[in-house]
């Protein structure tokens, strides 16, 4: 099984928002080889949050509010499991907090915000509770995020 987490960078250019859609045509390529290959999309909470950050700061009115009609209709269709990609929001605890916390100094100084922690935070928890992973990454256009791609088994299946 191969996981991809979906970051903001990348689910900007699925919905399709102004000046943050450079990379549309790859993203819905690249999406479209995923989901026919039956992989695991994952759409973090984070992910979610700061994509309707750049969205509600993004452009006129105008450009908003149609960023927005789209935005929602993709969290609905993720509701209803009716996206390629579902919902990851397993809650965070005091102690992820914490985690995050102890390398959000150090992260920030490289420019990685707190939803970037968050979303390496799930990555990291999903990767050490899920048995049967092939590869794992955080699907991401941002170089900092990109690293995040691990071959973890060679699954064999031959009797």
């Amino acid at each position: 099984m191969d996981v991809h987490f979906i970051d903001t960078s990348v689910f900007l250019n699925i919905i399709n928002v102004p000046d943050r859609n450079q990379n549309r045509e790859e993203v819905l390529e690249e999406l479209s080889i995923i989901s026919e290959n039956g992989d695991t999309l994952l759409l973090p909470f984070a992910t979610i949050i700061e994509t309707g950050n750049h969205i509600a700061q993004n452009g006129d009115g105008n450009q908003r509010r149609k960023s927005a009609e789209r935005f929602c209709e993709i969290i609905r269709k993720t509701i209803r499991n009716e996206a390629p990609w579902k919902y990851y929001g397993q809650q965070m605890t005091e102690a992820d907090l914490q985690s995050i916390c102890e390398n959000f100094q150090d992260s920030a100084m490289r420019e990685v915000g707190f939803g970037d922690l968050s979303i390496i935070q799930a990555y990291e928890k999903y990767k050490n509770d899920t048995p049967a992973i092939n590869r794992i990454r955080i699907w991401s256009i941002d170089k900092h995020l990109m690293i995040f791609d691990e071959k973890l088994h060679n699954i064999n299946m031959r009797n």
